[in-house]
């Protein structure tokens, strides 16, 4: 039997952590974590339940484990996911009309669109870097889309994302800042282009309700919210699936021989990539767990990726791809007060690239030997991942 010690991933660590969450969840399930001083929560129902009570674990000093990053916020800008109720609740109402499953499906024809520009250029390609081509793209277009982005500006999206991300690791703090000083100058100006000039995308219509209901500031906080967790998340789910089909060829041969299997199999793969292994939450009182009392004030990371692997929860075959599997609940879009607003285009956009992708290169391999992986603690995610469009 393993050490049961919980060591933060990052880069190439990334490629299999789940021998290690496996020890966890089964010897240390509410695990302290000495270098860094924080707690690590492995199980499924332990997580799920912390997620959604958000007046015992708050999300309002930051949500990861450095408590020197988590000074990388925006003032009054707060994003959403700094929030918790009433404050989150209220803000969460105004918006929510705008990320509902109808208004993901108006973008059905954007998205079908673009990936279809992708496969064909994949077409001329042949073998080609599948990140680049299509799987960091896609999000990126359709987060801009949303927010009313010009095209001429997307490509900036991932240079925040990239830095926002390397300013949660300890030593890069000043690329994170200088991440959120981009985007709030960013938007600062396109919110008053779009008081100017309206258009048909989420900013325009909460500048339309009037500043007495939702402020330049909260729509700044936005902003942030959907570029750093509407984007890698999504790339980390394709990426993650591309692989795990090229390693299950028998589970995809039941979604070639019924793609309509796809909606089901989503869930699947959202549990088994799980894009967001993890964030944070501060103790707002003692807590016991499992024998233990977490004192108020700890920092607690919350093991989705582990949680969503937990055969007490998915049974003796958790560990496996099974497309046909009758999901009830996952941790992928957290839960509760902070479920994931962007769920329902997450799950479309990745449904059509999935679906074009078995269609059209039915023999595909995506090569994880040779892929590199994200640096940062929290999302799981390629860099590049080699594409061959048949085995």
């Amino acid at each position: 039997m393993g050490e049961s010690r919980y060591v933060p991933r990052s880069g190439e660590s990334w490629r299999n952590p789940y021998p290690m969450y496996s020890e966890l969840r089964n010897n240390s399930p509410a695990y302290f974590v000495e270098e860094g001083s924080y707690w690590f929560l492995s199980r499924f129902e332990d997580v799920f339940n912390a997620a959604r009570n958000p007046r015992i674990f708050s999300s309002r000093h930051g949500l990861t484990i450095d408590q020197d990053s988590n000074n990388l916020d925006m003032g009054d800008a707060a994003p959403i996911v700094f929030l918790d109720p009433p404050e989150h609740t209220e803000f969460r109402r105004l918006i929510s009309k705008g990320f509902t499953p109808r208004k993901a499906e108006d973008m059905t024809e954007d998205i079908f669109s673009f990936v279809e520009s992708a496969i064909n250029r994949i077409k001329e390609l042949g073998d080609c870097d599948i990140i680049s081509e299509l799987f960091k793209p896609l999000p990126s277009y359709v987060v801009s889309k949303y927010l009313g982005v010009p095209a001429s500006d997307r490509v900036i999206f991932d240079t925040w994302t990239e830095k926002i991300v390397a300013g949660a690791i300890h030593d890069e703090e000043s690329a994170g800042l200088e991440a959120i000083y981009e985007v709030t100058n960013y938007f600062t100006e396109l919110i008053e282009w779009r008081k100017r000039t309206p258009g048909d995308d989420l900013i325009s219509e909460l500048i339309e309700m009037g500043e007495e209901k939702v402020s330049i500031m909260w729509i700044l906080g936005l902003a942030f919210t959907m570029i750093t967790g509407g984007n890698d998340t999504t790339t980390g789910l394709l990426g993650g699936s591309a692989v795990l089909l090229s390693e299950n060829p028998e589970q995809r041969k039941l979604l070639l021989e019924d793609l309509r299997l796809i909606p089901t199999a989503i869930e699947e793969l959202l549990r088994m990539t799980s894009p967001v292994q993890g964030l944070s939450r501060v103790l707002m009182e003692d807590f016991k767990l499992h024998g233990k009392t977490i004192p108020s004030g700890s920092r607690v990371l919350l093991g989705y990726g582990s949680g969503n692997r937990d055969e007490r929860e998915f049974g003796k075959n958790s560990e496996k791809l099974d497309v046909q599997r009758k999901i009830k609940r996952i941790l992928s879009f957290g839960s509760g007060a902070h479920f994931c607003l962007g769920a329902s285009v997450a799950r479309l956009q990745s449904s059509i690239a999935l679906k074009e992708i078995l269609r059209n290169f039915p023999d595909f391999y995506a090569d994880d030997t040779s892929s590199v992986y994200a640096t940062g603690n929290y999302v799981r995610r390629h860099t590049h991942l080699a594409f061959h469009t048949s085995s």
